[in-house]
């Protein structure tokens, strides 16, 4: 059996219409394709639906039976279809976006600010995870898209760099460090009171070597494992702390200074991942681009 719905629809509509001339003239069908249609119907059920005369028709008890289904089949398809297209159309819908704690807090508020100008009927979720978290929600499917430092992945993703920025370090105000106009080398920070992330993230891995290629082990004053919580301690004057260029930009704070460092100048990618199996929605693409806008106006 192949009932189309182009046959629920012609039917449904020359009952509706009480005739095929009418029930042609709304389906915008001549009255035979209209015909047709029917007794196509018809034939595929192997019953007859409608009572032919020639000034009026009316319903078998087959046809009584099947009206009423096929105008709830039909109604069920206009709303599937209309709900697809506010999807589409971003009139409705739902993004889940995994981040960090820090780009939780200091990016995401601002972009989520300016795409819902655009988009204020899809509703924006923030997943703020430490990393390897947020790499596992993305593929379990519990987020759309994740945002953030992805240096090694044990899973399949889609990457797209959004971010490139170089290392430096973000230092109390007050110190002499950073009022020092010349360019600042990573060994400008051997002995000085440091404040460095947990190993497990493998931040540390990268930057202990560098802060130490005089020989002189780093002078770790605080070990944290969150980037906010190091960027308070800088803020108090406690010690500095290594971050991508991107974390001074977001860090507005008179309290402290974020400076380059040189020899050698280190680039970190802050990439947007999302599973390889699965296409973003119409949502989850639109906040992808909002995002990328707002990168670049952070990067420039």
């Amino acid at each position: 059996m192949n009932i189309t719905l182009r046959q629920l629809r012609a039917f449904v509509e020359v009952i509706k219409s009480e005739g095929f001339t009418a029930g042609a003239r709304k389906l915008h069908l001549t009255q035979s394709a209209t015909s047709l249609l029917v007794r196509e119907l018809e034939s595929q059920l192997g019953l007859p639906l409608v009572d032919r005369t020639t000034r009026q028709i009316a319903l078998t008890d087959a046809g009584r039976e099947l009206f009423e289904s096929a105008e709830r089949i039909l109604a069920d398809v206009e709303h599937a279809v209309a709900n697809t297209q506010d999807l589409l159309h971003k009139r409705r819908g739902r993004v889940t976006v995994a981040t960090t704690p820090f780009l939780a807090a200091h990016f995401l508020p601002g972009v989520i600010a300016q795409f819902q100008v655009s988009h204020p009927a899809v509703s924006v979720r923030i997943a703020d995870l430490p990393t390897e978290q947020l790499v596992r929600a993305v593929d379990h499917g519990d987020a759309d898209i994740g945002f953030g430092v992805f240096p090694q992945m044990d899973v399949a993703m889609e990457r797209a760099i959004l971010l490139r920025h170089s290392l430096g370090v973000l230092l109390p105000a007050a110190w002499p460090l950073a009022q020092r106009r010349r360019r600042m080398v990573w060994a400008d920070l051997e002995g000085q009171p440091m404040i460095g992330l947990a190993p497990a993230g493998g931040f540390r891995a990268l930057v202990d070597p560098l802060v130490s290629q005089g020989g002189e082990t780093a002078a770790l004053r605080f070990e944290v494992g969150h980037l906010g919580t190091a960027v308070g301690l800088v803020e108090a004057g406690l010690g500095a702390t290594v971050v991508p260029a991107y974390v001074g930009a977001l860090v507005r704070s008179t309290r402290t200074r974020f400076r380059e460092l040189h020899d050698p100048v280190i680039h970190r990618n802050v990439e947007l991942v999302w599973r390889a199996s699965r296409s973003l929605s119409p949502s989850a693409s639109a906040f992808r681009a909002c995002l990328e806008g707002c990168c670049k106006q952070l990067q420039a």
